[in-house]
């Protein structure tokens, strides 16, 4: 107000909330996207349906799928969302994890504020809390070796499978996923190595016939009806190079005074496609495959020279293929020496549940592998292959960190247990939120016994007494048990980039949201997207999703 006239400084429309109203309704959109996905946590989570504008169905249980189709609009819940993302990009899974936590850690943080308590202290006990949450997980963690403890490896992706839709087939699975890992690991950043498994899903049989190749799948076919379906002792050429007649690049007329001259322009054209097989063939290439086209006439002289021809391959399948077969990709075949050749043992086209596919495999030493999943349905195919990356990616992160912890909670009691004897040392307010931290851990155990049908009130006070002692660090809830147990010695456990990525994550959203005191939203634009997810806001607060 400036002499008792109202200076506008927000659009008209503009939504503002300052305060505690602000931190109030970022915290309830939230808790909101928690209680979304906490019924699917552990082996016995229930799955949830989603069902889009266009009437598709998704059934599943994977924490990142079910928000990422969340049709989301409170800016708090994005946020949410947004943590959830990032831990399966960085880790491949924990998401539901990540955001159960961050909601039990806002939840508890509005009580010590409804307290009395401001939003900096607790925001400052809870980055004391989760740095000292993360410092502590080294010290309890088990040194593994990846390359000589294929059991553990195992036995971490079934632990990532329980969850799943394909637990009836964890074992069959989880050894898949060790197995083609091993075949593309390398020394650093093996997170980034996932991405050279390549995943064909086809509908037909069962999931145990499920299979790896040593090589590449094309969903291809060749580009000619006569050349072979299968080629032994293959030379591949992978070229950038379109095998065609380039056209000029604007309208031109062509005057012939003699109607030999028609001859003689197609008669060079045609020397022109022959060249090209030619040229492979003289260079000793039995099988080309090419990013661009490849002309009907070019295919013509490939087939006469015995050459199988392959076209429209995408850029990223051509560079997984040079990483299984070796040999470069070439942009102009005049400067290709044999020396530029791939090599794989068989190049085989199949008809598969209908499709036409090629099998590139019997590559040596191949770093980049196919793995064709199979299932009745394609609701299963989808589970399947989501299933199948979270397993690729809890290995992964073994190899990069090879350390692992106790799962079924047994990490989060044990980081519970810890930072409340060091909360006890600390002195001022702060002490308080780090005793709040250690308490906000326990949602996990607490959730996965109540997903379970157990009492969860009985799991945390055997979980408390079994970690009070020494060593006990691996104890755990055994779900099909109903009981705590070393979860080591059950093979339940969990990688520790997991639960590191977790803790990181849960924590800078509490903390951000906490010191948030002031949130402006501009007006609506008009007419804005449709809606997505169809029946997905029932359980939300109104106006928060």
């Amino acid at each position: 107000m400036l002499g008792g006239t109202p200076i506008l400084i927000l659009r008209e429309g503009s939504e503002r909330s300052q305060g505690n109203d602000a931190r109030a309704k970022n915290i309830l959109a939230i808790q909101a996207v928690a209680e979304a996905v906490k019924s699917t946590l552990g082996p016995r989570g229930m799955d949830k349906m989603l069902v889009d504008s266009l009437g598709d169905i998704t059934v599943t249980n994977d924490g990142a799928t079910i928000l990422d189709n969340l049709d989301v609009q409170h800016p708090g819940a994005k946020m949410a969302v947004a943590i959830s993302k990032s831990q399966d990009e960085n880790v491949g899974d924990g998401t539901t994890s990540s955001v159960i936590i961050a909601g039990q850690l806002l939840t508890v943080a509005n009580e010590l504020m409804s307290q009395g308590i401001h939003p900096s202290v607790v925001s400052r006990g809870f980055n004391l809390a989760g740095k000292t949450a993360r410092e502590v997980l080294k010290e309890i963690a088990m040194k593994i070796d990846p390359d000589t403890d294929k059991e553990i490896l195992k036995k971490i992706a079934i632990t990532t499978m329980n969850s799943k839709g394909i637990s009836g087939n964890k074992e069959f699975f989880a050894e898949l996923a060790v197995e083609a890992f091993a075949k593309v690991k390398s020394d650093k950043n093996n997170m980034r190595q996932v991405k050279d498994i390549m995943i064909v899903k086809k509908k037909g049989k069962s999931l145990k016939e499920s299979e790896i190749i040593d090589g590449i799948i094309l969903e291809k076919e060749a580009t000619h009806q006569m050349m072979p379906k299968v080629v032994h002792d293959a030379k591949i050429a992978l070229v950038a190079q379109s095998f065609e007649i380039k056209k000029t690049e604007f309208s031109t007329d062509l005057r012939i005074a003699d109607p030999s001259q028609i001859q003689g322009f197609l008669d060079q054209e045609e020397s022109i496609l022959k060249n090209f097989a030619t040229k492979l063939k003289a260079i000793g290439a039995n099988v080309i495959i090419n990013q661009k086209g490849i002309d009907d006439g070019a295919s013509h002289f490939l087939q006469k020279e015995g050459i199988v021809a392959i076209k429209s391959v995408t850029k990223t399948d051509l560079s997984k293929l040079q990483k299984a077969i070796g040999g470069k990709i070439i942009e102009n075949i005049e400067a290709m020496t044999p020396s530029d050749l791939g090599t794989a043992k068989v190049v085989e086209f199949k008809k598969v549940a209908g499709d036409d596919l090629c099998f590139i495999s019997g590559c040596n030493h191949a770093k980049a592998v196919s793995m064709l999943l199979r299932a009745g349905v394609s609701q299963g195919l989808d589970e399947a292959e989501r299933t199948m990356h979270d397993a690729l990616c809890v290995v992964a992160s073994i190899y990069d960190r090879s350390a692992v912890v106790g799962g079924g909670g047994a990490v989060e009691m044990e980081l519970s247990q810890r930072l409340l004897n060091i909360a006890s040392k600390q002195t001022g307010k702060e002490q308080i939120a780090i005793e709040t931290f250690a308490r906000a851990l326990e949602i996990i155990p607490i959730t996965l016994s109540e997903n379970a049908g157990l009492d969860p009130i009985n799991i945390i006070a055997e979980l408390r007494t079994a970690h009070s002692k020494p060593g006990n660090e691996f104890y755990g809830l055994e779900i099909y048990q109903g009981k705590v147990i070393d979860n080591r010695e059950a093979g339940v456990i969990e990688p520790v980039a997991n639960i590191d990525n977790i803790i990181k994550s849960a924590t800078e959203l509490a903390v951000m949201i906490l010191r948030i005191d002031d949130m402006i939203k501009a007006k609506a634009s008009a007419g804005g997207p449709p809606g997505g997810m169809g029946g997905m806001g029932g359980g939300m607060p109104p106006g928060m999703m």
